[in-house]
């Protein structure tokens, strides 16, 4: 059988959804790009065909006559089968549409036998015919429409399929008591014809779909060779006559598909973790100067304010640790203005004790006539040196 002409309309098909280019779609699915995939379904479907035998000639024999050839008409009922196998494909999208082509390559299809009736000529008692197909393949353009993670979509195209034919012809007895020998053959041929449908496909994922599909496939039907049967010849004689068949296939299928679509884009990653903000900068020391008079170590009234703003400051939370230093000026021996230094410290630290600030969270310490805020000679009476320094820290 020619397939020229079928051949040249699926490519022209092919050719009429492809476009010139595709744009990025406008939503979080992207159906373009190609793609591959496995399916797993149904079919129901129809073998139509008949078997037919020759008739054979007249024998030389005065009387006898031509026996008439046989055509048995196949069973055309509906059966079912399972299918399964891959398929392949492409998509452009340009906005919400999404245009593509699809080829795909199943096992599996249905099967018939039909026993022929007795008395029927050239087909003895017991004789039957098996019509079947195992595989079916078809190669489409599909035109659809983005929804979401749907894809609603048409598809068409050609298929191809084969389809077996074969024929047990039973031994039996010609009307002259001859005995005719049984017979088996078998023929196969390739069927193509239009295929179309549609479904609908839901994105899991970015890159992972699966689908629903239904389609209606009329393979056509074709003539094969199922080569010479023995017959009854001319009176009654044993004669062999050329069997042909005709076989078609019409079937609907309905597949779950599973799709991995190449290049499509992946998820997101997730944001980064958000830098921890740098501590803020430790706060500076607030020193707090109680001045004396010279040789004293008591504090005066004006003292005792500088005092209060130090007790102040530390009970409002700012500070954890309070230094109170007494210093000297250069006036006096050494050791005399060290010890002078420590009254004067614990002076001030007593006082602050009395305002509420604990002892343990002191530090007392006198430096004598060390580290002057005004240096000077030995012997000089300075008023800034004689000093006592509460730091808040």
């Amino acid at each position: 059988m020619r397939h020229t002409a079928k051949v040249a309309a699926a490519i022209l098909l092919l050719a009429s959804v492809a476009p010139a280019g595709a744009q990025a779609p406008p939503g979080t699915v992207s159906w373009g790009g190609p793609y591959v995939g496995l399916s797993l379904g149904g079919e129901w479907g129809q073998l139509p065909g008949a078997v037919n035998v020759a008739p054979t000639a007249a024998g030389a024999v005065p009387g006898s006559a031509a026996v008439p050839g046989t055509t048995r008409h196949l069973n055309g009922g509906t059966q079912a089968s399972i299918t399964g196998g891959g398929q392949a494909g492409y998509n452009y999208q340009i906005d919400n549409f999404v245009l593509g082509v699809e080829g795909d390559f199943r096992g599996g299809g249905p099967s018939t036998t039909t026993t022929a009736p007795g008395g029927l000529a050239n087909f003895p008692t017991g004789s039957n015919f098996k019509a079947s197909s195992d595989w079916n393949a078809s190669i489409r353009g599909r035109l659809g429409y983005a929804w979401n993670q749907f894809l609603f979509y048409g598809t068409g195209g050609v298929a191809f399929a084969n389809a077996n034919l074969k024929s047990n012809f039973a031994p039996s007895t010609t009307a002259g008591g001859a005995a005719l020998p049984g017979s088996s053959t078998s023929a196969s041929t390739t069927l193509m014809g239009p295929t179309y449908g549609g479904g609908i496909e839901y994105a899991v994922s970015p890159a992972i779909s699966v689908a629903g599909e239904y389609r209606y496939t009329d393979y056509g039907h074709d003539t094969v060779n199922l080569g010479s049967t023995a017959t009854t010849g001319a009176g009654g004689a044993v004669a062999t006559a050329p069997a042909t068949g005709k076989i078609g296939l019409r079937e609907n299928t309905v597949l779950l598909k599973v799709n991995y679509r190449f290049g499509a884009p992946l998820p997101p990653p997730p944001p980064m973790p958000a830098a921890m903000p740098a501590p803020p900068p430790p706060a500076a020391p607030r020193v707090f100067i109680v001045f004396f008079d010279w040789d004293k170590d008591t504090i005066t009234p004006e003292g005792q304010q500088i005092v209060q703003q130090a007790a102040d400051a530390y009970k409002s939370g700012a500070p954890v640790q309070i230094q109170v230093t007494g210093y000297t000026d250069r006036s006096g021996s050494a050791a005399y203005n060290q010890r002078l230094s420590e009254r004067r410290a614990n002076n001030v630290a007593k006082a602050m004790t009395a305002l509420g600030v604990p002892q343990n969270q002191m530090i007392v310490s006198g430096r004598g006539e060390n580290d002057n805020r005004v240096p000077t000679a030995a012997g000089v009476r300075e008023p800034q040196n004689r000093r006592v320094e509460i730091t808040a820290q």
